[in-house]
């Protein structure tokens, strides 16, 4: 059995009796990309959270029903091609140009369309939705992002000593050009960034909790998380300053200044199912994904270490969802049932591949998109609807 699965199944068990749930079949998955389609008889509640489905045998969530919106490119992120699909309204599929409006709706709070390149195409799972090439950018990183006005927040970066990058990492870089060593250290900056912004989000939900009344176990959890965070940027961005050559440190970041601290029960279920049930997860099952192929110790070190801080975190989000169904009752256990079925139906985009070799990009902890897409698909599969089903019929 290999180590990803065993990190899985850990967790999902881990959880379940965390949590005092039983845990029926998984949901069936057929396929990554824009659209899960479930079979209401395998999950006895007609969909994807156990509540909210339809009568039919088979029912596909609808991509275009997400109370999330879409973010705007930036022209900065990673570039990402997938088979994008959505329900068809009319007779016929529309032509290429007129798909834009359908397809971004259908996209997650982590990406935006950047263009609809061919299409309509055959819908591979038979269900006769409308298919097209799409190309995407992800303005965000799988876990838990700072939340701004205009999208996912994070820090500028200088070349600097602040204690952020002076952790002992020492990658093999021998054999390596100057330009992959920039393609490396670029990338766990963006990493470490990310892990940077953390701290502010998980110190911004403890607050939360502690306005709504939460227990001891639940605040503390959502500080020692934000210390994680602080941990993972330091690794990361330790590693980008040895593969780099030089130190890298984070600017400030004002935005954790203005962070709203008005969300109500309702809004910080869905926000955790978003962010923590599935974000954490699939965080988690990546970074164990990673840290399987990688063949550099030290980088391997820093991805298992990771993997497991961010299962603790994907336990805390459920743990959470929990808590605001007790409190709030049937109107939160609603909302999070729409949560979790729109969360099955849009499955974000995995990290770009490095411009690197493939077994340069593996040695270092990358894993080819394909893969790492169906490293999405078997943590949602596996861990989070099963476990969001639990919880909504609990």
């Amino acid at each position: 059995m290999d180590s990803s699965l065993i990190f899985r199944r850990t967790l999902v068990y881990r959880v379940a009796a965390t949590l005092g749930v039983t845990l029926a079949a998984p949901v069936a998955f057929v396929g990554c990309g824009a659209k899960v389609v479930v079979d209401s008889e395998s999950t006895g509640a007609g969909g994807a959270g156990g509540a909210g489905g339809t009568s039919s045998t088979n029912s596909t969530t609808d991509a275009t029903s997400s109370s999330t919106g879409t973010t705007a490119c930036e022209g900065t992120g990673p570039l990402t091609s997938f088979l994008a699909c959505f329900p068809s309204t009319g007779l016929t599929c529309p032509p290429t140009n007129e798909a834009h409006g359908a397809i971004a709706e259908s996209l997650d709070i982590c990406s935006c369309l950047h263009s609809v390149d061919a299409g309509p195409k055959p819908d591979p799972s038979g269900n006769g939705f409308c298919c097209y090439d799409t190309t995407i950018e992800t303005t965000c990183a799988i876990g838990r992002p700072l939340r701004a006005e205009d999208g996912p927040a994070v820090a500028p970066v200088e070349a600097t000593r602040r204690g952020w990058s002076d952790e002992p990492l020492a990658p093999n870089v021998e054999g390596l050009s100057a330009e992959a060593r920039e393609v490396l250290a670029e990338r766990w900056i963006r990493d470490g960034l990310f892990e940077h912004a953390s701290v502010a989000a998980f110190s911004r939900l403890a607050l939360v909790l502690l306005a709504h009344g939460a227990d001891e176990s639940l605040v503390r959890a959502a500080h020692e998380a934000a210390l994680d965070e602080v941990r993972h940027a330091r690794l990361s961005l330790s590693l980008a300053a040895a593969y780099r050559g030089a130190p890298v440190a984070p600017r400030g970041l004002p935005e954790a200044l203005s962070l709203p601290l008005d969300e109500g029960l309702r809004e910080l279920a869905v926000s955790t199912v978003i962010e923590g049930a599935v974000g954490e997860t699939l965080a988690a099952v990546l970074a164990a994904e990673q840290a399987e192929r990688a063949s550099d110790p030290a980088v391997r070190r820093v991805l298992a270490s990771i993997a497991e801080d961010e299962a603790r975190h994907a336990e805390l989000a459920f743990r959470i969802i929990s808590f605001t169904i007790a409190a709030g009752g049937a109107p939160v256990r609603d909302a999070v049932a729409r949560a979790f079925r729109d969360a099955a139906g849009r499955l974000p985009p995995p990290p770009a591949e490095p411009q690197l070799a493939p077994a340069v990009a593996a040695a270092h902890g990358h894993v080819p998109c394909a893969d790492a897409r169906a490293a999405f698909v078997r943590a949602m599969d596996e861990v989070v609807m099963p476990l969001g089903r639990a919880l909504v019929e609990a």
